[in-house]
């Protein structure tokens, strides 16, 4: 935690007030309880699935249904997936629409919910069952089959970083591109000042499923594009706007969105040695399945990713919150607007619902990006004075202190 000094704890008040922040730290709890009940609720269903044997009897049906072996495991995985996350549906549709409309943070409806559930789970199930199928062929025919996973999920990762902004996004949103403005023409300069081969800047309609707000730079190569929530726009004034899209543009031009992609490839590639630890254990296990290359033996596989992730979680998260600090300290560098980088800070918390001062435990293992604390003092620490709201004048700011 780290403890404002007077003058930016009541700046920080002014623009989130005590109330909110305290109604902040209830929806955190929630979230957590949550996060570890989706958690029980996937381990539980994975694991009865299988030692009950169901899963067994559901890749007997296929197999009477379907002659190809590589359409056999696709099938049967789309199948897993999408049971999995029906049953799931009670506490998606808390987490995803009752706790964000409890807390004042949606007016999204329940027909736009579901159909953007449905969408998710679509994809979802699409993808993993091509990718799943071809995994599973792998292990069946080849001894090395580790090492071609590990390999083969780095294009994969680059695939669909590079498709993402262009195909997967539009099915949950509509973006269109902002109109010539003083903002967008700012915003527009900057990038390509940075090296950002941006000509248009989009906005999306992130307020057809919440009032946070956000504000992205997506894509690889030819695909990359900087996206703006309207949410942003009407929450802050253009110099905030201006910080938070410089952070985004901060990620680009730093190489975090390759960065970011080859993790993801060195943590896929670990997860592949994690299943490959329970291919011995599944090879004796002839009653339900016949090796780890069996679509039966796939609900024991998503279980163990499910561990993965939970027991990886804290690494994952550590080495985002890096990369979000460099960003904001590009952010502050090359805009200057360290005192707009503070109020945009505290707006957002304020909006969102962010903790504003999270404890030392929920950071380690909860926080992908640095808690809003330490991005204010940092923001502070750039700048001699920022503006106090609702007023022409400045307070200076001195250095805020961690508290011990």
């Amino acid at each position: 935690m780290i403890r404002f000094p007077p003058d930016l704890e009541r700046l920080v008040d002014g623009l989130y007030p005590p109330q909110r922040q305290t109604l902040a730290v209830d929806l955190a709890h929630v979230h957590y309880l949550t996060y570890f009940a989706v958690v029980a609720l996937e381990l539980g269903l994975l694991s009865a699935f299988y030692f009950s044997g169901l899963a067994t009897r559901l890749r007997r049906v296929v197999e009477a249904a379907i002659g190809a072996a590589w359409l056999r495991a696709a099938v049967y995985i789309v199948l897993l997936m999408v049971g999995l996350a029906v049953a799931e549906v009670p506490l998606s549709f808390f987490a995803g629409f009752t706790t964000p409309h409890r807390f004042g943070l949606s007016d999204e409806s329940a027909a736009r919910w579901f159909r953007d559930w449905t969408i998710g789970v679509g994809v979802s199930a699409v993808v993993s069952g091509f990718v799943g199928a071809s995994l599973l062929r792998a292990m069946a025919r080849l001894r090395s089959w580790p090492a071609i996973a590990a390999l083969a999920a780095g294009p994969l990762l680059f695939f669909g970083s590079a498709i993402y902004p262009l195909y997967v996004a539009p099915l949950f949103n509509r973006y269109t591109p902002m109109p010539p403005t003083p903002l967008s023409r700012e915003i527009l300069a900057f990038a390509k000042e940075q090296g950002l081969d941006a000509s248009v800047l989009y906005e999306y309609d992130m307020s057809a499923q919440t009032r946070e707000a956000n504000a992205y730079v997506a894509g690889l190569g030819k695909t990359e594009r900087i996206a703006v929530a309207d949410t942003l726009l009407r929450a802050l004034p253009r110099p905030e706007v201006m910080y938070v899209v410089a952070h985004e543009i901060g990620h680009y031009k730093l190489g975090h969105l390759w960065i970011g992609t080859f993790e993801g490839w060195f943590g896929a590639a670990a997860a592949v040695f994690w299943v490959w630890l329970a291919a011995s254990w599944l090879r004796r296990d002839t009653r339900r399945c016949g090796s780890i290359a069996d679509p039966a033996a796939v609900p024991i596989i998503l279980a163990m990713l499910v561990l993965f992730q939970l027991l990886t979680a804290p690494l994952s998260n550590a080495l985002s919150r890096n990369i979000e600090q460099a960003a904001d300290a590009f952010a502050a560098e090359h805009t200057r607007l360290g005192a707009a980088g503070v109020r945009a800070f505290a707006r957002l918390a304020s909006q969102d619902l962010q903790v504003l001062h999270p404890s030392r435990l929920a950071v380690w293992y909860f926080y992908s990006h640095p808690p809003t604390d330490q991005r204010i003092a940092f923001a502070a620490s750039r700048t001699r004075s920022v503006v106090r709201p609702g007023a022409s004048g400045t307070i200076g700011t001195s250095a805020p202190s961690p508290e011990p």
